[in-house]
């Protein structure tokens, strides 16, 4: 009886270190997510700076979104320290601590953002951005067939410009079978959807989700470079996949 106590109590003892290491884990990668700085410890020609402006119809809201980072896209987050500002059409853009960047929120499409970062040094730089339509084909099937080699996905728009690109995302029912496909060649107005990255989405119903993207060079910035990003989303569609 004593020996069957004892490792009950060695098992309990065991399952909490374990909870305990787990714990531990989970607060050290939420604290690295957080990391951040603010701009006054660094040199500001080696700010990396992003900014995109993204239409989702699905909630027919336009979201602009400015972020700063230490050296480059991979960096530590950085938040802007004053009298720095970055601003958006001229309104101030709030900062979020959640995803360590600068957010301000329109109603309806907003086609066109002029971003605008003022530096600790004085510096102006303005980057303006646009986000291009798409929409789904007015007729499409309503079945994708495992079966196919080929399925071409033509979308209602204009043929794809210089910095632009459009990707179709297939959401399957599966929890990680989403599969991304994308053309970003200048003239072209169709998506290829080849049948070994179908194959891994599960069959039945699948969620479309439709982006346009125009990403042209930043007008102004630092030595460090940026993004720059116009995002069109329309109205998530559906397909049956077989």
């Amino acid at each position: 009886c004593c020996d069957r106590e004892i490792q009950s109590c060695k098992q309990i003892s065991t399952s909490c270190k374990l909870r305990k290491a787990i714990l531990l884990l989970t607060v050290i990668i939420g604290l690295a997510a957080c990391k951040k700085e603010v701009t006054k410890f660094v040199d500001q020609d080696k700010v990396w700076t992003s900014y995109e402006l993204f239409y989702d119809q699905n909630v027919d809201k336009t979201y602009a979104t400015a972020t700063f980072k230490f050296s480059n896209e991979l960096g530590t987050a950085l938040q802007l320290s004053e009298p720095s500002t970055v601003t958006v059409d001229g309104s101030e853009m709030e900062w979020s601590d959640e995803t360590a960047s600068y957010h301000k929120e329109y109603a309806g499409l907003h086609p066109t953002a002029i971003f605008n970062w003022i530096d600790l040094n004085g510096n102006s730089f303005t980057n303006t951005i646009d986000v291009r339509d798409i929409e789904y084909p007015s007729s499409w099937a309503d079945t994708l067939f495992h079966a196919d080699s080929i399925t071409l996905f033509s979308w209602d728009g204009l043929p794809l410009d210089s910095f632009e690109t459009v990707r179709l995302t297939l959401d399957g029912e599966g929890t990680s079978d989403a599969r991304i496909f994308s053309v970003d060649s200048v003239g072209a107005t169709t998506i290829t959807i080849d049948s070994t990255l179908l194959s891994q989405v599960d069959s039945g119903l699948v969620q479309l989700i439709l982006d346009k993207t125009y990403s042209p060079n930043l007008q102004e910035e630092t030595s460090r470079g940026g993004l720059l990003v116009g995002k069109y989303r329309p109205t998530n569609g559906s397909v049956f996949l077989d």
